[in-house]
């Protein structure tokens, strides 16, 4: 394989440039590949179900003409034909900056040592060295300075500014550093309960907690439940969590006949009918599903957060599930919003990018809305019900509450 640069790092580049293709057939048994705008427009639903495409520009292309796929691609190259092209500097930040695209951006074409630095600036985080140079020596270009003035993708703020917040900026590092400590040590001791198990939507938070589990190689196994009612960014993540951390993800679906007698018998949307339907609808679809993902499992973990509603105010680091019979934890239980993001943005890690469109909070397609600027992180879930009914009963109280670092009174059966 061919390497490529890629966050900082040489890797085997998986992926097939096809510069001109003419239909599907030139695909051939390619595991991945990126192909030209105009193929991508003519044969988009095709290559969507093919999954593993992206997309390259070329130096005259508008990257508007794609801002509307992005959530669902992969991988955007931008083509360098010659090295004094500048025009692809422009479409990198218009991708990254103007259209939020957080996929791999890749610089392709004539693209060499001395371009890196800017490359890399300009929001760019793969590199595909020219062939007739060494990648090896090129990936040095990504030190060759300190800093910019200016503000850029990588760095947003100008140095004005960053100079004059490097202090606070250095305290907040070191509390981050405490905090990432703590739920890290919290991990290991959910760990010794063999096997244990993370079970996520990957929200943010759940993102942070698979990042670490895959930093720390810690023996956690990932688990999460496809309703069959999921967003199509949701299950574009997961593939992105199994392909950039290697690590498996074990999937639950609901019981196919228990499913089909709930719609033959009330509809398939009947959750919106009543909170008991609802909650029947929840049942079938996450309950009954987490029941058999859990069986003979030693301990399992949460991204729980006391911020994320009424109903977690109460939230303890370490429970005892009596339902499932076995202990939880819930490493996040203290974070606030901030917390969590400031992780995912310090450490690069890949999120849904519904939250960009104003979903705090990430269920099945049909429950969840997005929230307005400020407004209650869990008002997008089940946002028809009263606040004190938005669970969908995956963390059904009581719980026996073992560990609460800020609030050991709370050491005591917690009250449904």
């Amino acid at each position: 394989m061919p390497q490529l640069i890629e966050n900082g790092r040489l890797v085997d580049d998986r992926w097939t440039l096809l510069r001109t293709p003419d239909s599907l057939a030139d695909l051939g048994d390619a595991e991945a590949v990126i192909v030209p705008l105009g193929f991508w427009r003519r044969w988009r639903a095709a290559l969507l179900a093919r999954g593993d495409c992206g997309v390259w520009l070329a130096p005259d292309e508008d990257p508007a003409d794609i801002a509307g796929d992005l959530a669902v691609l992969p991988l955007v190259a931008v083509d360098f034909p010659q090295f004094g092209d500048g025009r692809g500097y422009s479409t990198a930040r218009l991708v990254r900056d103007r259209y939020g695209f957080k996929g791999e951006l890749r610089a392709i074409g004539d693209v060499l040592r001395d371009q890196l630095y800017a490359l890399a600036e300009c929001g760019f985080d793969a590199f595909s060295i020219r062939a007739d140079r060494d990648a090896a020596e090129a990936l040095s270009g990504l030190g060759d300075f300190a800093g910019v003035y200016a503000a850029t993708s990588r760095n947003p703020r100008p140095w004005s500014r960053r100079r004059g917040a490097a202090r606070e900026a250095a305290e907040g590092d070191r509390s981050a550093g405490r905090r990432i400590a703590e739920v890290v040590a919290v991990l290991r001791r959910a760990a010794e309960h063999a096997p244990a198990v993370y079970a996520t939507s990957f929200a943010a938070e759940g993102m942070v907690i698979i990042d670490l589990i895959a930093r720390h190689a810690l023996p956690i196994r990932i688990i999460t439940l496809d309703t069959g009612r999921l967003h199509e960014e949701t299950h574009a993540l997961i593939d992105t969590v199994r392909r950039r951390y290697g690590l498996p993800v074990d999937v639950y679906v609901p019981d196919a006949a228990g499913l089909q007698r709930f719609v033959g018998e009330h509809g398939v949307n009947a959750f919106y009918d009543s909170i008991e339907l609802r909650r029947g609808c929840c049942a079938l679809r996450k309950t009954e599903p987490l029941a058999r993902a859990l069986a003979g499992k030693g301990a399992w973990i949460t991204g729980q957060r006391r911020a994320q509603s009424v109903t977690r105010s109460e939230l303890a680091v370490e429970e005892f599930d009596s339902l499932h019979g076995l202990p939880k934890f819930n490493p996040l239980a203290d974070w606030s919003d901030d917390d969590v993001w400031d992780y995912v943005r310090a450490h690069s890690v890949p999120y849904n990018p519904l939250h960009d469109r104003g979903y705090p909070s990430i269920g099945c397609a049909p429950c969840t809305r997005a929230v307005e600027p400020g407004g209650d992180p869990r008002s997008g879930r089940w946002w028809w019900e009263p606040p004190e009914h938005r669970e969908c009963g995956l963390h059904r109280r009581p719980f026996i509450a073992i560990a609460r670092r800020d609030s050991p009174q709370a050491a005591a059966a917690v009250a449904p």
